[in-house]
């Protein structure tokens, strides 16, 4: 019978995920919280940073590097899917307020439904 790591061995979705589990835990702990990465933990704590910057622009759509931040890790093939799934989420849940609220829908959640549908078509171009 096969462990749950040796399952999940084979599965780099299950990895991604837990490394950016792992980095969002050690970067709570704040700095120095932890020793120097070892060379193959480097990858993960480079695609936690880009998960964050990436949750950073949907916060604050109106940043000058925002959509870069976006299309940095979406032009990446190999997170492409979990960033434009992302992405669609958040603008079907956006789209989801300006449907009910109509006219008193907060500017700030207008300005992100914008962003979304730009950064979709950024990263769906390349």
């Amino acid at each position: 019978m096969l462990r749950e790591t040796e399952v999940n061995r084979d599965r780099p979705a299950a990895r991604t995920l837990r490394a950016v589990l792992c980095f969002t835990a050690i970067s709570s702990a704040g700095p120095g919280a932890c020793a120097a990465p070892a060379t193959g933990d480097q990858a993960a704590l480079e695609l936690g940073r880009k998960v964050l910057a990436v949750s950073q622009a949907l916060q604050t759509p109106g940043e000058a590097n925002a959509m870069q931040a976006v299309t940095d890790l979406g032009h990446d093939q190999r997170y492409y899917v979990m960033v434009r799934g992302w992405l669609a989420c958040q603008l079907e849940g956006d789209r989801s307020i300006l449907a009910a609220a109509g006219e008193q829908t907060p500017q700030e959640v207008r300005d992100r439904i914008s962003f979304l549908e730009k950064a979709i078509r950024a990263i769906d171009l390349e």
